[in-house]
């Protein structure tokens, strides 16, 4: 049977559908397989040819983007499988890619932060763990998951950054900043001292200078008094001399006390055997503080000696004592300790920057209430007290201060409210005295007090009223300047003089040491006394073969007349040159 036209084109339709059916299906399964990850490439047949497409190729760009990336990059199955790691992430672990993958990211997370991991892949976020490279090194990231599941499956993309630099610098710039914060708490440490003694400088110029003024008062008053007690008949007016003398007495103790605080004291150190003081102090320290009190003394192997005036270190530690007896109104330890110390072994904040050779420890520590900060950073402040009033003067420690740092050692104290207080003595060592040679003999004649002239240079003109008045009555010729150029003056005019009594501390550039100075150059014949009410701060400028006499004020006229003789009878005995 002839087949139609129209039937053979019919056949040809459907066949050529038939095809493209068959086409669309293939496509379709290919696209499956794609999907289900089945199919590595993919050919398609074009009008160039055939032409192969991989998933590699696919997604090449994206590949290399992520490969060359500085985070790591890492695809996770849902129970922390790794289905792909980027070579930025190999690195950090020390390994291969091919390494990674297969294997559980928790294996290669820090056992302590597999928590934070497990979170992370439920949750997803962001987090910082440490990783433990193959070598055993940690390495600190932050973990960025991102849940990309569809309908089919879930997968989680993270990224992965290194800290490593981060928190080294940030470790850097925290030690840094500590550094820093420390600098500068240092530099305030040192500035607080800086302004401590500034200070204390500026008290002790102050105290010094009313301290002075104050001796010149009364020296006039007790002066006077005693001219006037010599006179004085009726019973009834010498017990109000003597009421006034007590009064005198207790202002002389109360400008020594604030001379002590200022390093201006008149001392007389010279070697001292520590030990043997602290124990023949020992019975005057039992008397102080009572028997509630009970007093231990250690003594170290090399105590040894220092060169320190006797009678105010005992004073001191009489000082120390009633002062820790306060602090124990119940009873106590007080427990005294002595011992050799060396610069590294003196815990002090000073603006000196070095310390140098041998020191004597002495300790005083007591059992009692303590102090608090503020009472212990104001403790050395003169007139400063924590007792009631009229049961201290606010003197005590100030006075120890004065005279320690006088007699170039340092003190320290260690206090806590409850806990006690210790107060620690650092005084200069110097080796054991050798024998002490045999003085000479020095010649001595009795002056003629009414055939000398002594020339008084005093710039308060009471004080020289009153020293004329005083040397007339001995029996002296008197003659006044009140400043030493009017002295030199009256010297070079040929004046007759045998004695020059003059203050140390005076106007006009001119101090009494720089008088003594010249007259000793220009007017060898003319004996020297020096006077002040504080100790002769000018060490310097005094000529080291020179041994004026020094006459402390406040004096009494009995004092004027042995310190002249001896300074005639001393003169007399020079050799002459």
């Amino acid at each position: 049977m002839d087949t139609s036209p129209a039937d053979a084109a019919r056949a040809g339709s459907e066949s050529e559908l038939d095809e493209l059916r068959a086409r669309l299906a293939a496509a379709e399964e290919t696209l499956q397989a794609i999907r289900q990850g089945d199919v590595d490439a993919v050919v398609i047949e074009g009008p160039a040819g055939p032409q192969v497409y991989t998933l590699q190729n696919a997604d090449r760009p994206y590949r290399t983007v992520v490969e060359r990336m500085h985070e790591g990059a890492l695809t996770l199955s849902p129970d922390g499988t790794v289905l792909y790691a980027n070579r930025a992430l190999a690195q950090m672990l020390r390994l291969r890619a091919d390494e990674i993958v297969g294997r559980r990211f928790h294996s290669f997370v820090a056992e302590g932060d597999r928590a934070e991991l497990a979170r992370l892949l439920v949750s997803t976020g962001r987090g910082e763990l440490d990783l433990c490279a193959i070598d055993g090194s940690r390495v600190p990231v932050n973990l960025s998951a991102v849940d990309l599941a569809d309908e089919n499956q879930q997968v989680i993309s993270a990224i992965v950054t290194d800290l490593t630099v981060p928190k080294q610098r940030t470790m850097q710039l925290t030690e840094s900043n500590a550094k820093l914060m420390a600098a500068l708490a240092e530099q305030e440490h040192a500035q607080n001292l800086l302004r401590q003694a500034q200070k204390m400088e500026a008290v002790g110029q102050l105290t010094a200078g009313i301290a002075h003024d104050f001796n010149n008062l009364l020296t006039v008053v007790a002066g006077n008094l005693e001219m006037i007690e010599a006179r004085a008949e009726d019973r009834r007016l010498k017990v109000q001399i003597e009421t006034i003398q007590r009064a005198i007495n207790r202002g002389m103790r109360l400008t020594d006390q604030l001379l002590a605080f200022s390093h201006q004291r008149t001392l007389r150190p010279r070697p001292v055997a520590v030990e043997t003081l602290l124990r023949d102090t020992e019975p005057l320290l039992r008397r102080a503080v009572g028997d509630e009190v009970k007093i231990t003394l250690m003594m170290g192997e090399r105590v040894g000696h220092c060169f320190i005036d006797p009678t105010e270190l005992q004073a001191s530690m009489l000082n120390l004592a009633i002062n820790a007896k306060d602090a124990m109104p119940q009873g106590g330890t007080l427990t005294v300790t002595a011992g050799e110390a060396e610069p590294k072994d003196i815990p002090i904040d000073t603006a000196e920057s070095t310390l140098s050779g041998r020191y004597v420890a002495i300790a005083v520590a007591d059992t009692g209430h303590g102090m608090s900060v503020e009472t212990r950073e104001r403790a050395f402040d003169p007139f400063f007290t924590t007792k009631e009033v009229g049961k201290g003067t606010g003197l005590g420690l100030s006075q120890v201060y004065g005279f320690i740092r006088q007699s170039g050692g340092y003190i320290t104290i260690e206090s806590d409210v409850g806990a006690g207080t210790c107060i620690r003595l650092f005084i200069p060592k110097v080796d054991a005295p050798g024998e002490e040679e045999a003085q000479r003999p020095t010649k001595r004649r009795e002056s003629a007090r009414h055939r000398r002239t002594v020339l008084v240079v005093e710039d308060d003109e009471d004080v020289r009223s009153f020293m004329i008045e005083v040397l007339r009555d001995l029996g002296y010729s008197a003659i006044e300047a009140e400043n030493a150029p009017a002295a030199l003056r009256l010297l070079d005019l040929g004046t007759a003089v045998d004695l020059v009594f003059s203050d140390i501390r005076m106007p006009d550039g001119m101090s009494g040491f720089q008088l003594a100075k010249e007259i000793r150059q220009r007017f060898p014949s003319v004996a020297i006394v020096l006077t002040s009410g504080m100790a002769p701060m000018y060490e310097t400028e005094q000529d080291p073969n020179a041994s004026w006499p020094l006459l402390r004020k406040p004096f009494q006229r009995d004092d004027v007349l042995r310190t002249i003789e001896e300074a005639l009878n001393q003169h007399a005995a020079m050799p002459t040159t």
